[in-house]
This record gives C-alpha cells, structure tokens and sequence, in this order.
C-alpha cells in the first residue's frame, strides 16, 4: 500500500474532521441541550464540561448557565439548573476536543402557556402537633416544580410570625424524579444532643410553642409559572421522641377470606408518610400480595386493599426496619442518641414480619 505524503496526510485529516463535524449537531429538547453525533467519553475532561459544551441566555457577553451534564446513551447532555424561559435567545455552543470550528446552535423559546396550573397539595406530617425533634417535611406539589427555590420560598414562623432562622439543612433539596415532591430536613445538628448548634442554638421547634409552616405562592414551576397560590399550615411543639418505633405495639386486623376487604394496621403514633408506602408489604410465604395501600388518620393507619379477594391461610405484614416515625426513629435505633452514649444494640436484619391469619367466614347454622 503507497505511503501518503505529508500534504497528502493532512488534507485526509482535514476532510475527516469537516466531515465529522458534518454529523455533530446541537438539539434542544423541553429542559435540555444535547450534542448529537459525537460519542462522549463517561470521563470528563481535565476542564470540565463546561469547556466544550456550553449555553448561553440572551445576547452580548453573559456567563454561560449554571446546570449540570450528563452522558445520556452516549450523548453529551446539558441540564440547566433553572426553567428555560419563554421569548430568551439560547445560544449553544460545541468546541469538538479532536479539534476544528466550534459547533453553534441558537435556539428561541416561543411563548408557553401562562396559566397557573400548580399548587400545594398536600404537606406531612399532617398533624397539628410536631415532635421537638421533627426529622423531615414533605411537600407535595401538583405539576412539576424548579429546582433551587426553596431556601427563599419556604419559611417557619414562631408564635410572634419571626423567622425561625436556620431550621432546616442549609443547601438541601431532595426532589422525586417528577419534581413533584420535595423532602425538607431539619437541622440534624440542632437536634442531636452534645452537637455544637444543639447547644448554642437549641431546638427549632420547641414543646408548647405554636409555629406556622409557609410555602410562597410565587414559586414558579417547571414552566417559569409562578403557583395558583400559596400554602400555610400551623401546628404545636409537643415533646420530644427518644423511643423508636416497636411493631409489638402495633395493631393489626386481619380481613377475612374471600373477600377483599382490607388490612389495616393502627400505629400508636404518627409515622413517616413516603415510607409507608414502600417499606410495608404483605407476603403469603412464597410470594408478596399484590394491592393497593393508603395511609390514613394522620398517618397513623395504614390500609392495603388486594387486588384480588383473600384466600384463607397464613399471611407475614414484612416491615423494613429501616421505617421512621416523625423524629427519624427507626425499628431497634433512636436517631436521636446522645454523641457521649453507646449505642447497645443494633438492628441486624433488614426486616422483620408479623404474622396474621386470613380465616373462612362463620357459616350461619342451619335452621330446621
């Protein structure tokens, strides 16, 4: 095979890289910017992203957005860290590390739909009494919601409506994949005993005192809209909960067979309400019952209904030990253990199962 000459080389190495960057091309996609063609590495470069791949809002010389990237089926992907906003000129730019032009898409973003579609639906725990040592919030959100809003949307008033400044984990936000539900945890440092801010700046909830959650109705959703409106909800300090959750103390009713009637479990305090979803399910022995479950009485009873009637026989309510009541207390382990303590025992099984039986209906006797 002839050897190429030097020239000969190099106009081969230019018309690869024209024509590789012939099928590189920027897509924009709901919430996203992907580069489309080139196969990217699962290891960044030594500068980052950033340094290849970058977008701009607006027109002149701005900072390019903050976000995040990932490597989506071998595609370089960029996730802006807020809603991408109607009538904004986006400018994205591919800088190929092999070498040659930069790649640039600009992209408009036509006018969305202005209508207020999201809300506050719902907010756990959903008791009017707070232990002192509340763990963790839930709120529920209707549509999806932007990320990075809370620390300026959410406030906890005292009885005077002053600020109860840092109550919750600076820096946090923990959503479900839908960003529809956003968990809010109190400082863990503020509660445990013989940490720094317990002591120099105590509980945020304090037993007796009454407190007022608020979530601003000018938090905008997913689309840059701002909520339907905003949310409150008030409740009372009660003590704090050192004892963690015993399933002796449980109370289980079983249903009878043939039917599809529920099982019902009544907690004699209030649990954590995302957990009870997927941390108790119902086993035959060979094989876990399929159903539905809700959680009732201010979390304090959780229902199954099966999707098919019961048969008569032996039954297992399996329980994750890792289950929390509303202090983060779980099955063998208070979360609340003072830094100077042992802990004596510790929880060695991931489950444990109370047993119930599903009997056959009482015949009514024969009348002669």
């Amino acid at each position: 095979m002839p050897r190429l000459s030097v020239i000969g080389t190099a106009v081969l190495l230019a018309g690869m890289i024209a024509a590789t960057q012939t099928t590189i091309s920027i897509e924009h996609h709901g919430e996203s910017f992907k580069v489309i063609g080139w196969k990217a590495p699962h290891t960044a470069p030594a500068k980052g992203w950033g340094s290849i791949f970058a977008v701009y809002a607006g027109e002149g010389n701005v900072p390019a957005l903050l976000g995040s990237y990932a490597v989506e089926s071998e595609a370089l992907v960029f996730h802006p860290a807020f809603p991408v906003a109607s009538g904004v000129r986006y400018r994205a730019i591919f800088r190929p590390p092999a070498g040659g032009a930069p790649i640039e898409r600009v992209f408009e973003e036509s006018s969305k739909d202005a209508n207020r579609k999201a809300r506050v639906e719902n907010v756990y725990p959903s008791t009017d009494v707070w232990p002192a040592n509340q763990l963790r919030v839930y709120i529920y959100f209707s549509a999806p919601m932007s990320r990075g809003e809370a620390a300026r949307r959410i406030r906890l008033l005292d009885e005077k409506g002053n600020d109860v400044r840092g109550a919750f984990l600076p820096g946090q936000e923990l959503w479900d994949p839908k960003f529809q539900r956003l968990t809010m945890t109190f400082d863990p440092g503020r509660i445990k005993r013989g940490l720094t801010s317990n002591q120099t700046m105590g509980l945020a909830i304090v037993e007796g005192r009454l407190y007022r959650l608020t979530i601003d109705g000018g938090w905008p959703d997913a689309r840059g809209v701002p909520m339907i409106e905003g949310f409150s909800k008030s409740f009372r300090g009660g003590p704090m909960d050192r004892n963690p959750p015993d399933p002796k103390y449980w109370r289980l009713r079983p249903p009878q067979a043939a039917t599809k009637d529920s099982l019902t479990v009544d907690f004699p305090e209030p649990m954590n309400y995302p957990l009870l979803h997927r941390m108790l399910r119902v086993s035959s022995g060979r094989a876990n019952v399929a159903g539905t479950v809700q959680v009732e009485h201010q979390e304090t009873r959780w229902r199954f209904t099966p999707n098919e009637p019961w048969r008569p026989g032996d039954y297992q309510l399996v329980v994750n030990t890792a289950i929390e009541d509303l202090a983060g207390n779980h099955i063998g382990e208070a979360f609340d253990i003072d830094v100077f303590e042992r802990v004596a025992e510790h929880v060695t099984s991931s489950t444990v199962s109370l047993p119930f039986t599903v009997r056959e209906q009482p015949t009514a006797p024969i009348k002669h």
